[in-house]
C-alpha cells in the first residue's frame, strides 16, 4: 500500500533520533555539537521563476537538493529569507530523498528587498544547515480596492454615482470591465510586468491601464505607474453564472479575488444585437425581429402568458413575443404602447426611443433584464 503524505506542523523536539544526532560524548558526558554548514546545493524547482506572492499563506515552494539526502527524520524546518516570520517553517513535506515542498506560513513572508533575492536554509537535526544564498523572490501581489468601494464595475457605469454603478456581467462576454487598484498598489502595463487577467477562469482580452484621473498609460511608459490606478478588459465569452472569480497576474505572481472581494456577478440573460425594424408609429403595434446572443430557451411558450419565464421589454413595457427561430438567436415581437406611460416613454410623452431588453422572469416580482446595447433601440414616431 502506498504511503500517503500529509502537510503537518512538526513539533520542536524530534525525540531520541534528533537528540542523539545533536550530541557527542566528551569525557563521558553528553555535549551539544556545533551545527555545520553542509555541502550541496538547493535548486528552486517550482515555481521555476523563484517568485512567490508576498504576505500570502500556503504558497508552495518545491526544492531539489544535491549533495545531501533528505528524510523526515533529518529535517527540522526551513528558513525562507531572513524575516522572523519565515524562520524554521514547520509546514513542509519531504517528497523524496532529494526533494522537499515548503508552504509559506500564516501571514506569508514579506516582500523581498535584496537585489539578488532571498536565501533559503534547510535545517537538519544537529543544527546543520544546507543553504542557498539567493534566488527566492517574494513579490507584492495584485491588490484591489475594498468591496465597499466597488472595485469591479461595468465600465459603462463608471461615471454614475457609485450607488448606481453596476457589477453584473453576461455569460456572452464582450463587456468592458473596470478594476480599481488598492491605494497601495499600481497596475503596470509595461511588458516587463506581464500583466494578465482571467475572469471566470477564462483569459480576458484588451487589457488597458489608466491612471486615477482616467488617462491611458501606454505599455512603453518609462516609469512605474502611481498606486490607486485602474485597469479595464473585455470580458471573455462562455462565462458561467457559478464562477465570477477574478485573477490578476503581475510581476510573476497571481492573486485570485472571489465574489466576496469584488461583488461581481454573471447572469445568463441574452442581449439584443439588432432589430430588423427599428422604428414605427407611436401607439402602433409594429412587428420586428430581434437578433440576439444565444437564447437560454427556444420554446415559444416560455415567452407567452402569465407563466412566462422570459420576456422582452421596450422601455419597461412588455412586448408580445410571437415566434422564436430554431437556432435560438432571433425573437419576433410586436411593440407595446409606450406613449403617455411612466413605464414607457414617460407621462405626456408620445414619441421617443426605448431600449429593448430581454429579461429573465423566473422571479416575476424581480425580473432580471439583460444589458442595454447600441443595437437594441426602437424609435416610436408621431410625426
Amino acid at each position: 500500500m502506498s504511503q500517503q503524505r500529509f502537510w503537518r506542523k512538526r513539533a520542536v523536539s524530534l525525540g531520541f533520533t534528533a537528540a542523539a544526532a545533536s550530541a557527542v560524548i566528551v569525557g563521558g558526558l553528553p555535549h551539544v555539537a556545533y551545527g555545520a554548514t553542509l555541502t550541496g546545493t538547493i535548486a528552486i524547482t517550482t515555481p521555476s521563476t523563484g517568485k512567490l506572492a508576498a504576505g500570502t499563506a500556503k504558497q508552495v515552494l518545491l526544492l531539489t537538493v544535491t549533495g545531501q539526502t533528505l528524510s523526515e527524520a533529518l529535517i527540522t524546518g526551513v528558513n525562507l529569507g531572513t524575516d522572523a516570520s519565515c524562520q524554521n517553517i514547520p509546514t513542509y513535506i519531504v517528497t523524496s530523498p532529494t526533494t522537499i515542498a515548503v508552504k509559506t506560513p500564516s501571514g506569508g513572508c514579506p516582500a523581498t528587498t535584496a537585489t539578488g533575492g532571498d536565501g533559503i536554509d534547510i535545517l537538519f537535526a544537529g543544527g546543520n544547515t544546507l543553504s542557498k544564498a539567493n534566488g527566492l523572490f517574494f513579490i507584492t501581489p495584485p491588490a484591489i480596492a475594498a468591496l465597499s468601494d466597488k472595485p469591479v464595475i461595468n465600465d459603462n457605469s463608471a461615471l454614475l454615482d457609485p450607488t448606481a454603478q453596476t457589477r453584473r456581467f453576461v455569460t456572452a462576454g464582450g463587456q468592458t470591465v473596470r478594476v480599481k487598484a488598492d491605494s497601495t498598489f499600481a497596475f503596470d502595463p509595461r511588458t516587463s510586468a506581464a500583466l494578465a487577467v482571467t475572469f471566470g477562469g477564462k483569459p480576458a482580452t484588451e487589457i488597458k491601464v489608466y491612471d486615477s484621473s482616467g488617462t491611458l498609460i501606454p505599455a512603453n511608459t518609462s516609469s512605474a505607474p502611481a498606486a490607486g490606478n485602474y485597469l479595464t478588459f473585455k470580458s471573455p465569452a462562455g462565462l458561467s453564472t457559478t464562477d465570477a472569480s477574478l485573477a490578476i497576474s503581475q510581476g510573476g505572481v497571481s492573486k485570485t479575488f472571489a465574489v466576496s472581494d469584488t461583488g461581481a456577478s454573471i447572469i445568463a440573460v441574452p442581449t439584443v444585437i439588432s432589430l430588423s425594424v427599428s422604428s414605427g408609429r407611436a401607439k402602433g403595434a409594429t412587428s420586428t425581429v430581434l437578433t440576439t446572443s444565444a437564447l437560454v430557451s427556444k420554446t415559444l411558450s416560455d415567452y407567452q402568458g402569465g407563466s412566462a419565464t422570459w420576456g422582452v421589454f421596450f422601455c419597461n413595457k412588455p412586448a408580445a413575443v410571437t415566434a422564436v427561430n430554431t437556432a435560438g438567436t432571433q425573437l419576433t415581437v410586436t411593440t407595446p404602447d409606450v406613449t403617455n406611460d411612466p413605464d414607457g416613454l414617460g407621462t405626456n410623452v408620445y414619441a421617443g426611443s426605448c431600449p429593448v431588453t430581454i429579461a429573465d422572469l423566473t422571479d416575476n416580482a424581480n425580473p432580471v433584464k439583460g444589458p442595454i446595447t447600441p443595437g437594441g433601440y426602437f424609435n416610436f414616431l408621431n410625426e
